[in-house]
């Protein structure tokens, strides 16, 4: 599984996406290695790849990011709704195919949902 992440800098200017490392996936959360601290509440764009099954700039709010040794490692939930409250449905519809492809190891069960 592929991964970059983006955060956004000053003056709301998107910084170059960073390759992170996935620790656990579904298509609602993800646990992930990366480079950066982040905020809890910090929004940040993902691009993902699985397979044959990609998405890019899916928007994800950080849930919790701790220091794990050499990096962070961050959990994030997806941001699967547009500002009128109605669901991006294709977001959803290409995350549950990344989710059926990604390796069983890095799945996490959906009933293990992040409550904040």
């Amino acid at each position: 599984m592929e991964l970059t992440v983006s955060t956004t800098g000053w003056l709301g200017r998107q910084k170059k996406p960073e390759p992170a490392e996935v620790i656990k996936f579904n298509r609602f959360h993800m646990t992930f290695n990366g480079k950066r601290q982040m905020k809890p509440g910090q929004l940040i764009q993902v691009n993902l790849a699985a397979g044959s099954h990609a998405i890019k700039e899916v928007s994800a709010r950080v849930e919790t990011c701790e220091p794990c040794g050499p990096h962070y490692q961050c959990v994030v939930r997806f941001v699967l709704e547009r500002p009128d409250k109605k669901p991006y449905r294709e977001a959803i519809s290409i995350l549950k195919s990344i989710e059926q492809a990604v390796p069983s190891n890095l799945i996490a069960p959906l009933h293990m949902q992040i409550h904040s």
